[in-house]
């Protein structure tokens, strides 16, 4: 059965600024732990709501800082929500999700409203060369998230029968679509920033990079069409690493930006 993103990212209110959830197989990895942009997209949606609650007007988020302590399980999950300030530029928002009775991860967010279609009054960064989206290929042969991507096959992660394979040395390229309703929100591309398998694995093939700590800039509401991404990885470094993302929308337009930090564990004899 196949999902939708809107479905997978909803929340229920439950009263005292607490929300309910339910984190979804489908965004898991090895279908037990959530992708970490994927549990930054529920909070998003939470912060939202909470700020609404609160008499704010502002409904997208802009900004988001999240701290990854210990990895929730699918199923029902609880976030809690403060609103630390409303104020008429923008509201300030923190949201938690537990994980048996501990912090399982924590953000903080920031939420304004953006304008449709705006344009940047200085700077920006070029859209990355990629080919049309009908030359890619995907990363699943049925994609049941409701979102699909479809990578650059010069700078992919492809499942093959003998493992993965990687191209494109230490940066992945992928279009992101959504599959329902063509077109990504703002809480959309909070999952956007964390899309894409490691970086790194392109340049080492290691186990799991965990996230430790990620920071989303939601720089504009995407046109409709699907979302180009470009994620590398920056420095891998005493058992860490960084990587980037930029995010462009159909336009054209810079509409996302991240950083984060990942635990790294080198195979043997790779150091």
């Amino acid at each position: 059965m196949t999902t939708t993103f809107a479905a997978a990212t909803a929340v229920t209110p439950d009263g005292d600024g607490v929300y309910r959830t339910d984190l979804r197989s489908e965004y898991a990895i090895g279908g037990a732990k959530p992708n970490g942009g994927y549990l930054l997209a529920c909070l998003g949606r939470a912060a939202v709501a909470a700020a609404r609650a609160a008499g704010s007007g502002h409904e997208d988020v802009i900004a988001a800082g999240a701290q990854f302590f210990r990895s929730p399980d699918v199923g029902p999950a609880r976030i809690e929500t403060r609103v630390l300030r409303a104020g008429r530029t923008a509201t300030q928002v923190t949201a938690t999700i537990s994980h048996d009775g501990q912090p399982g991860v924590q953000a903080q967010f920031t939420v304004a409203t953006l304008p449709a279609a705006s344009e940047p009054y200085w700077g920006g960064i070029e859209p990355v060369a990629m080919p049309p989206i009908g030359e890619c290929q995907p990363l699943f042969r049925a994609d049941r998230r409701g979102v699909s991507v479809s990578f650059d096959p010069a700078a992919a992660f492809t499942i093959t029968p003998d493992g993965p394979a990687v191209t494109g040395g230490g940066e992945l390229r992928a279009w992101l679509r959504d599959d329902e309703h063509d077109i990504l929100d703002p809480i959309g591309l909070l999952f956007a920033a964390d899309a894409l398998p490691p970086a790194t694995f392109g340049v080492v093939l290691s186990g799991w990079v965990p996230t430790l700590d990620l920071t989303v800039y939601v720089r504009a509401r995407p046109a409709p069409g699907p979302l180009r991404l470009r994620m590398r990885a920056q420095l891998i470094q005493d058992g860490f690493a960084d990587e980037v993302c930029e995010g462009w929308d159909s336009a054209g337009r810079l509409v996302l930006q991240s950083s984060q930090l990942a635990a790294l564990r080198l195979p043997p004899g790779a150091g």
